[in-house]
């Protein structure tokens, strides 16, 4: 029932990529094969950067000390750590480039002069800057689009309604914490299932035709996609549990054959997973420099 004198208004989520100057989309332009996830809190930077290669993951490393031995300031810009992970490289940065330099372009006044809020992190790939926002009215969009237009190419990629509130729906979710346990073989197969519509309704392509397609049997395919799916949705699993919230919810079921609640198996599973990680992993091979 509306009320007399209140103007309901839903908010909204906008994913959307722009092309602009900036030393950090710089960076993923001249590295394009590197993801770079930046958290921002206006006074200093943290870049985790995954590469795709050794020489890559060097090339970063020189480009991102000779970045950070330039910056002025009171902020010093320096690389916190380099890890290497399951063939992964991986380092994390201090930075703070957002405002350096006369032919530097910012997101930021733009967005907030929408009255959008941004959901970090800010993800940087082939010179593309990818931000999740929310807003509050589609007469903003509009100008929000124009105005970084101006800066540079931008593009919308999705847009939808949130109508349980701003909190439930912009609860962040880690990627490494949803697929951070699959194998290579595990996300590859997962990635070619979903490309494919094998979990649409009804499936456009069986297991028989994926297997055929990665030349591979199909027990081999179809073992990589359970364990794949399960990985996902014990990931998913204490996230779940936050959201379906209340006293009747089957997460606080308690069944008759396990004599505890769903959501405790759930997260026994989870533990079993993370115990039972070969030792390397649970080191993460962190390198000293």
């Amino acid at each position: 029932m509306e009320r007399p004198g209140i103007q309901w208004r839903k908010m909204f989520e906008l994913f959307l990529r722009i092309q602009h100057k900036c030393p950090n989309n710089d960076l993923s332009r001249k590295f394009p094969g590197a993801r770079i996830s930046v958290w921002c809190n206006s006074g200093a930077d943290i870049l985790e950067i995954e590469a795709d290669g050794l020489e890559s993951f060097e090339g970063l490393q020189r480009e991102l000390a000779g970045q950070c031995s330039r910056l002025e300031g009171r902020v010093r810009g320096r690389i916190i750590s380099k890890t290497y992970c399951q063939d992964r490289f991986q380092l994390v940065a201090r930075t703070c480039m957002c405002t350096r330099g006369e032919e530097t372009t910012s997101t930021g006044p733009i967005i907030e002069r929408y009255n959008f809020m941004e959901v970090p992190p800010t993800l940087l790939m082939g010179g593309w800057e990818h931000y999740r926002l929310v807003g509050f009215d589609d007469a903003d969009m509009k100008g929000l689009l124009r105005d970084l237009d101006k800066i540079g190419p931008t593009e919308v990629l999705h847009k939808k309604s949130l109508h349980e509130g701003v909190t439930d729906d912009t609860f962040l979710l880690s990627l490494s914490s949803l697929f951070g346990q699959l194998t290579e073989k595990q996300m590859k197969s997962l990635v070619t299932a979903v490309e494919n519509g094998y979990y649409e309704v009804p499936k456009r392509v069986t297991a028989d035709d994926l297997a055929k397609r990665a030349g591979q049997p199909r027990s081999t395919f179809e073992e990589h996609i359970r364990k794949a799916e399960s990985k996902v949705v014990l990931a998913m699993a204490p996230y779940m549990m936050m959201y379906a919230r209340g006293p009747g919810v089957h997460f606080n079921a308690v069944t008759r054959d396990a004599r505890a609640t769903v959501g405790a198996r759930l997260m026994k599973q989870i533990a079993v997973q993370v115990s039972g990680q070969p030792k390397g992993l649970e080191r993460r091979g962190r390198m000293t420099y």
